[in-house]
């Protein structure tokens, strides 16, 4: 197998975190993400709890079926209601003992995308309620809570402003509210969240500002603090672990959408770098199989995404002639089980090639989920 950089070899033994990402972070993708990376925590998508209601318990079996046993689940929840996420809490932790944490949405800027007005990063403006909530939930169960917020939040793009320091003294607060509440780690999200504003623009203004998340860990020796925004690549993930050193773990989604095989690498660093190696191979013939088993349980949009995403990191680095993260016949090999796979998954619809071709190959899920949802999911692809 090859690497494109050394920087595996130089990464000290951490906690990787693969951030809730809507309409990605489902069962599926945590699947894949397990088979590749055992050791990376993966986090649900915000499950809101008005949602989950009025039967949370078959609710949650939907969402969690098969995943009862996996210690490096977090469940993320998304709710102003003290008392409904007091009982879906009580619930979770119930049938789900050994979910790693239970989080709580506080980062989400927009309703219209997975967010919501008066929760997401909207509690940001009311550490109060914010630190019911995780008085709560902490009550409710033995698990540990955790909060994912921003370093900041404004209403409309006129209100942004570089942080100065009487907005850290606002968030210094915050972070200290919740943690006198139960919050034993906090996520925090380098970039202010802008309220008016969806994810795709909330990614791009403000600036990230990771001095000031370093200065959160520093101040709170007591509180875990998760890093997150901006890092998208084994270079930075490096980078960032040599140079936080108050900062626990560090968390990242986009990047691990775009480029899911990099968690092979990431996998070989949190175990401390041994010569045994995660086999890409391996873990892909284990999710294919998992997707054969579940073709009744999820629709086969969200069972092909993980596929659709592999092949698509393997269509870019096939055609560079510099090192990369697998050989070439790696990557062949990978190319003929993933078209056996999804035929498998699509009986006659997907027309097989002799040649390497994954574009092609992209092509064939067309067959499986229809050009529209392919294009989508392209096209989300491309803003990531």
């Amino acid at each position: 197998m090859f690497f494109s950089s050394s920087d595996v070899f130089a990464m000290v033994s951490h906690e990787f975190h693969i951030a809730p990402m809507q309409c990605y972070t489902n069962q599926p993708f945590r699947k894949l993400s397990s088979f590749l990376s055992p050791k990376s925590i993966k986090y649900t998508e915000m499950e809101k709890v008005d949602d989950l209601l009025p039967n949370i318990e078959a609710s949650l079996h939907k969402r969690l079926h098969g995943e009862r046993d996996d210690s490096n689940l977090v469940l993320q929840l998304g709710s102003n209601d003290v008392n409904k996420i007091d009982k879906c809490v009580r619930i979770a932790s119930k049938n789900y003992p050994n979910l790693r944490e239970i989080n709580l949405n506080c980062g989400c800027p927009a309703i219209n995308t997975g967010g919501a007005s008066t929760y997401g990063a909207s509690l940001m403006k009311d550490p109060f309620l914010t630190s019911q909530l995780v008085e709560s939930m902490c009550s409710a169960t033995d698990i540990d809570i955790s909060v994912k917020c921003r370093i900041g939040v404004f209403d409309n793009t006129d209100d942004v402003h570089t942080l100065d320091e009487s907005d850290y003294t606002y968030l210094s607060n915050y972070v200290s509210s919740i943690h006198d509440a139960g919050a034993k780690h906090v996520i925090l999200h380098a970039r202010p969240a802008i309220l008016s504003l969806n994810p795709v623009k909330n990614r791009q203004i403000p600036t990230l500002d990771y001095a000031v998340v370093n200065q959160i860990a520093s101040d709170f020796n007591g509180v875990k603090v998760t890093l997150n925004g901006g890092i998208n690549s084994l270079h930075e993930l490096s980078s960032f672990q040599k140079d936080s050193t108050n900062i626990h773990s560090h968390m990242s989604g986009r990047w691990i959408l775009r480029r899911p095989l990099d968690l092979i690498q990431i996998e070989q660093s949190l175990n401390d770098n041994r010569i045994k190696e995660t086999d890409p191979i391996e873990g892909i013939e284990r999710y294919i199989d998992y997707a054969l088993a579940n073709t009744s349980k999820f629709p086969m949009s969200e069972l092909c995404l993980p596929l659709y995403l592999i092949v698509e990191q393997l269509r870019e680095d096939y055609e560079k002639e510099e090192e990369t993260l697998l050989s070439w016949e790696e990557m062949e090999s990978i190319y003929d089980i993933i078209q056996v796979g999804i035929t498998q998954l699509g009986s006659d619809k997907v027309n097989t090639s002799n040649s390497i071709n994954f574009k092609k190959l992209a092509t064939s899920f067309k067959s499986l989920v229809g050009k529209k949802v392919v294009n989508k999911w392209k096209r989300n692809r491309s803003e990531l």
